[in-house]
């Protein structure tokens, strides 16, 4: 893995709304792994793009009704059944959009502190694919973990903690617009061709 747990204390002290704010914002720079995925192999992601909607409404409207959690979520992409090259990537995207709808019904920041280990193994399992070997030594985790892209992503994440710090913590639809564009205007999690 790249690093032990990372540090959740400045999330963990925002109102959950921030908390769901930052947890979409990293879900963001992970899904488009998952759409590569989906045109690839045909996989569906309608579920998880819709998902993705409702967190995003969650922000102003509150939780994501359990059985619309339920609906939204099918079968997430089995590494047993594919064999494309982000199979694991996009798995972790779908994992961790399933932590933010469970978040958006219990508020743990557990679920925050899964999506951020899901982010770090998928650019742990792509660096890895770059270098590869049978076992992971110490010297390929302090490659990985001194990794621009690595690196790049720690950045991010203390960024958008400060973006989310400066914001009020009722949000309103100029507040989500904020995040939103913030969102679409950050780089994806692994490079991606095409």
């Amino acid at each position: 893995m790249i690093s032990e747990e990372p540090s959740l204390v400045p999330v963990a002290a925002f109102s959950p709304k921030k908390q769901l704010a930052f947890a979409l914002l990293v879900f963001e720079r992970m899904l488009p792994s998952l759409i590569a995925f989906s045109k690839g192999t045909g996989f569906d992601d309608t579920s998880y793009l819709r998902a993705r909607d409702a967190a995003w409404a969650a922000l102003q409207n509150g939780p994501v009704d359990q059985s619309l959690n339920q609906a939204y979520l099918g079968s997430a992409p089995d590494t047993e059944e594919f064999s494309h090259e982000l199979t694991s990537q996009a798995l972790n995207a779908a994992l961790a959009m399933r932590n933010i709808l469970e978040f958006t019904l219990d508020e743990r920041v557990d679920h925050i502190a899964d999506i951020l280990m899901l982010a770090r193994d998928s650019l742990h399992l792509y660096l890895s694919s770059l270098e590869p070997s049978v076992v992971s030594t110490p010297e390929e985790d302090r490659w990985i973990a001194s990794h621009p892209l690595v690196q790049q992503e720690q950045s991010r994440e203390q960024e958008d903690v400060k973006f989310l710090s400066e914001l009020p913590d009722h949000f309103d639809k100029n507040t989500i617009s904020a995040l939103r564009a913030r969102a679409s205007a950050q780089p994806p999690l692994l490079p991606l061709s095409g």
